[in-house]
């Protein structure tokens, strides 16, 4: 999966769970810090693709059972509230990013991403599956419009959106912004 659909999928977990946008955004971000791995791909174009550091380096670090409990303990100690559903929910969303890649991550040359459960531990143990999809797949480009509708109701029933994870203005800003829109057109 895209790291969009990763973001707003573990966000919309959070929502029936946790009443302050504190706690739903640090797990929201628990959800996609596993693709922090692909960053490699910035120096890549920097450098003209002298390097190969997202290829070399992404589904090792950021996908991997000791990377997930550390950005759950890390986020843990970040919470304010519900420090244990916090725990738990960080090291559940960062293992779901990872069953989520491993269905449907596959590049556009074939290759499946598999994910190195054990890394730095074991390397040789890899998680793949042979029906994998491409990341730009119908399946995925269904998952996430499933998801986008899902973020619609959230919003239209609490008031909330995907967006408070970057500004809790911004997020109300767009509230206001669509009342403003429906008073006009009604």
């Amino acid at each position: 999966m895209a790291p969009g659909a990763h973001l707003v999928m573990s966000w919309l977990s959070t929502t029936p769970l946790f009443k302050e946008r504190r706690e739903r955004m640090l797990v929201t971000v628990a959800g996609i810090l596993p693709d922090i791995d692909g960053l490699g791909i910035i120096i890549d174009k920097l450098t003209k693709h002298k390097t190969d550091y997202y290829f070399e380096y992404h589904h090792y670090f950021g996908h991997n059972i000791f990377f997930s409990i550390f950005i759950a303990i890390l986020i843990t100690l970040l919470s304010k509230a519900q420090k244990g559903l916090v725990f738990i929910m960080s090291l559940f969303l960062t293992n779901i990013h990872f069953i989520c890649d491993i269905i449907g991550s596959k590049g556009p040359d074939g290759y499946p991403w598999p994910v190195y459960y054990l890394y730095p531990l074991d390397k040789s143990i890899e998680f793949t599956w042979s029906g994998q999809w491409e990341l730009n797949a119908w399946q995925n480009q269904v998952i996430m419009a499933a998801l986008l509708a899902s973020t619609i109701y959230v919003a239209s029933t609490k008031r909330i959106s995907f967006i408070e994870v970057f500004s809790a203005k911004l997020d109300a800003e767009a509230f206001n912004m669509w009342q403003k829109y429906v008073k006009r057109n009604t």
